[in-house]
């Protein structure tokens, strides 16, 4: 009964020592295998040298890390903090090399907020100017409004063949209705509702050649269309 129990203990004691020189071999592997592969350059495509270098600076955390222990969707979430991008693909190319391939946003408008200058991207985002390269000759945008609202209204018009290149600037108000100013002076009044059918409307008056340079267009009214000649 003595000599079983002594047995007993040996074979506990003796995978008690299997198992601390198992962990210890595994937990080698595990160094061994996170020194292995390590990133030592990023290469990002599809930007200026300017958004270029912002890019590879805020990805600079993932060098010397292992190439197999980084997330794409850690990556990813890097990536999404620059406003400026619309869409990207992530590829490990081994022994070492982290290639992001990048598409830019289109910017469609420009408008100012407490005194700093930011472009707004189809993306949904805004960037500020200062960041971007190359200047872009953008309509203006002014009052408070949300970017997803301006986007639906940039819709809107697009649908109703309206020509977006055209317009100067855009004014938001407090009513949620939206003032128009195309490049020939020319106002377009919209109302807060019912857009489409004013815009509507607007197409048959186009087509009758009665709007001339530098008039007020206001369509706030359902089924109506006042035109006048006083500046505002």
């Amino acid at each position: 009964m003595m000599l079983q129990s002594i047995s007993k203990k040996r074979i506990y004691f003796y995978l008690l020592i299997l198992l601390l020189l198992s962990s210890t071999f595994n937990f080698n592997i595990i160094l061994k295998f996170k020194k292995l592969n390590l990133v030592n350059h990023i290469n990002v495509e599809g930007l200026n040298e300017k958004e270029k270098n912002i890019l590879e600076k805020n990805l600079e955390i993932f060098i010397n890390k292992n190439i197999f222990l980084i997330g794409k969707e850690e990556v990813g979430k890097i990536i999404k903090n620059n406003s400026f991008l619309d869409n990207y693909n992530i590829i490990k190319i081994l022994p070492s090399e982290l290639l992001v391939k990048v598409k830019k946003t289109e910017f469609v408008a420009q408008t100012i907020i407490d005194g700093e200058k930011f472009y707004i991207g189809k993306n949904g985002k805004l960037t500020k100017i200062i960041l971007v390269e190359k200047e872009h000759n953008l309509p203006q945008v002014f009052g408070s409004f949300e970017v997803s609202k301006f986007l639906k209204l940039q819709e809107i018009l697009n649908n109703n063949e309206f020509n977006l290149s055209k317009i100067k600037k855009y004014h938001h108000y407090k009513s949620n209705r939206w003032d128009i100013e195309n490049r020939d002076d020319t106002v377009l009044m919209l109302p807060s509702q019912n857009i489409e059918k004013s815009l509507k409307n607007y197409r048959s008056l186009l087509k009758t050649n009665k709007i001339t340079k530098g008039q007020l267009i206001d369509l706030r009214i359902k089924n109506k269309i006042i035109l006048t000649n006083e500046k505002r």
